[in-house]
């Protein structure tokens, strides 16, 4: 597997990471969900837009509604 393989793969994951970590306390206003969905828009991008990166986001993002819903 070449490095450019493993960084399509470890990347979509380091960066969901950091996305649940900066929206674990959201509590779903228009400005929150707007950022989140444009740095998982971005995300997506850097991860070379493959299938992988798309399941990891959605998880991430689905994750990070419910958490702010029981934040509400």
């Amino acid at each position: 597997m070449t490095d450019e393989q493993l960084r399509r793969i470890y990347y979509p994951i380091a960066e969901s990471r950091k996305l649940i970590r900066e929206f674990c306390d959201a509590t779903g206003t228009p400005v929150e969900c707007f950022k989140i969905q444009e740095q998982a828009k971005d995300i997506f991008e850097k991860s070379g837009k493959t299938q992988f990166a798309t399941e990891i986001i959605a998880a991430t993002v689905n994750l990070i509604d419910r958490i702010m819903e029981e934040n509400k």
